[in-house]
């Protein structure tokens, strides 16, 4: 059984923070964690966009994570990034915690939730609460996960209420090397940008997944901006080596 406190936890959290906008393009995580798997990760994604302010933003994080036991896996990052007329910098560490609420199949949809803190290294930003819930399911060879969640600034240079965010991936297992796939991944945005599309960022593309030489698991995408406030493309890459104890 897991323990009720992670239920009460995640519950009192998610009444007691009331944002600093986070970007649209991430991991999509799934809800499933591997006792005992120690990896290392690099994961990294870019803007291209005809108009400066929108191009070439990127965001970088390397991590390690471990399987703590069979419901419960943490995770540490460094992140770094970029922003126009800007030199590339490290923005901040982050201490990631996934819990997986029911076992594979066992339900209609299998169930888990993401809850992270990241601390902002450069003085004028705020550090940050992300909750995100995390879902899957099998049809067939097809995979499918939603990861449904927000972000909230923390501090004297938080501003405003929760940053939301809706992510979706479709893959086909075509086989462990390679399977293809789509996105989408929407930052939703905080208060009244919330009714309106065209202030939100939207992407959404084709992607590839699978698993290199047994340890070596890939993402890539490629995702077109579907609303004004998007740049007119993202693209993302994560590489994560998987070792067992």
């Amino acid at each position: 059984m897991r323990p009720t406190t992670v239920t009460t936890f995640c519950t009192t959290l998610f009444a007691i923070i009331a944002t600093t906008p986070s970007f649209a393009i991430d991991k999509i995580y799934s809800p499933y964690v591997e006792e005992g798997e120690f990896s290392v990760e690099y994961s990294g994604n870019r803007t291209s966009d005809n108009h400066h302010e929108k191009n070439n933003v990127q965001e970088h994080q390397m991590s390690v994570e471990y399987g703590v036991n069979s419901w419960w896996q943490i995770e540490a990052y460094g992140n770094f990034e970029k922003q126009p007329d800007e030199r590339f910098k490290m923005s901040g560490i982050e201490w990631e915690n996934r819990f997986q609420f029911t076992e594979p199949g066992a339900h209609w949809v299998d169930t888990g939730l993401l809850v992270s803190y990241a601390h902002a290294i450069q003085k004028d930003d705020p550090d940050a609460v992300e909750i995100k819930a995390l879902l899957a399911k099998d049809t067939g060879r097809f995979s499918h996960l939603a990861n449904i969640g927000f972000v909230q600034g923390l501090g004297n240079h938080a501003s405003g209420g929760p940053d939301y965010a809706f992510l979706w991936s479709t893959r086909y297992r075509y086989n462990e090397y390679a399977q293809p796939g789509f996105e989408i991944q929407s930052d939703l945005g905080a208060d009244q940008n919330l009714q309106h599309f065209g202030q939100q960022e939207h992407y959404a593309g084709p992607a590839l997944y699978g698993r290199l030489f047994g340890h070596l698991k890939y993402e890539a995408a490629y995702l077109f901006g579907v609303s004004d406030a998007s740049a007119q493309s993202a693209s993302r890459v994560l590489l994560e080596y998987e070792m067992h104890f």
